[in-house]
């Protein structure tokens, strides 16, 4: 079990990727934070978690706010002590529209949870790590935020950004013995992407541009 006893936080772990993350960590050995904006559906997966022999909270917070997030930091410190790792998926991709269709409350939608939260759970885990001498922080980003994908500006922008914050963070806390680094998968079937799967024509163009011809899994980002 390579991480028995380490706590791991999750965001966005309520399903897709950050659940089957919340899972496989747990299958490790690790306690596990799992973190929803709903909080009946993130104690679901929490369940899960502990009957895989370790123990798991559920915290339910908005990352896009960050009373929310300060909140939900230091429920997980009061509850295990310490973060040993935090992984920062949560993230939303509402919408497919040109530029000059996107509101401003698109946008800010988009980029206080993709890009800000980050921020802030980075932020406010990050101070705790220093404290305990070190941690582990992992960012979801997206190969949207690499190549860039028509429709999806402002979750292309967002997951760019994400791969820049990393970089920095990697860079100055370094000398705390805190590790920052990044995920960046391609398009993933499930979680909130769900809706768009059933957009025939943009699921066949992105699955040409994948190697393989197929859509990944949450399964396989793990």
């Amino acid at each position: 079990m390579r991480l028995k006893d380490k706590v791991s936080l999750i965001t966005g772990s309520t399903k897709g990727i950050g659940r089957e993350i919340a899972l496989g960590f747990a299958r490790e050995g690790a306690h596990v934070i799992v973190n929803g904006r709903n909080l009946e559906k993130a104690r679901l997966v929490a369940k899960e978690a502990e009957a895989l022999g370790v123990r798991s909270i559920a915290v339910g917070a908005d990352v896009s706010l960050a009373q929310g997030v300060k909140t939900m930091v230091d429920e997980s410190i009061q509850q295990f002590g310490r973060i040993d790792i935090l992984v920062n998926n949560a993230g939303v991709n509402p919408f497919i529209l040109e530029a000059e269709k996107i509101s401003e409350e698109g946008w800010d939608q988009v980029i206080d949870t993709n890009l800000k939260g980050v921020f802030l759970c980075c932020q406010a885990a990050g101070k705790k790590m220093i404290q305990q001498g070190g941690g582990k922080i992992i960012n979801i980003a997206s190969a949207a935020g690499i190549l860039g994908e028509q429709g999806f500006l402002p979750y292309c922008v967002s997951k760019s950004g994400v791969m820049m914050l990393t970089r920095i963070l990697s860079y100055e806390w370094s000398k705390y013995h805190i590790t920052v680094n990044a995920v960046a998968p391609g398009f993933v079937a499930g979680g909130m992407n769900t809706p768009i799967l059933n957009k025939e024509v943009l699921v066949s163009g992105l699955t040409q541009k994948v190697p393989i011809k197929r859509l990944g899994t949450p399964q396989e980002i793990v």
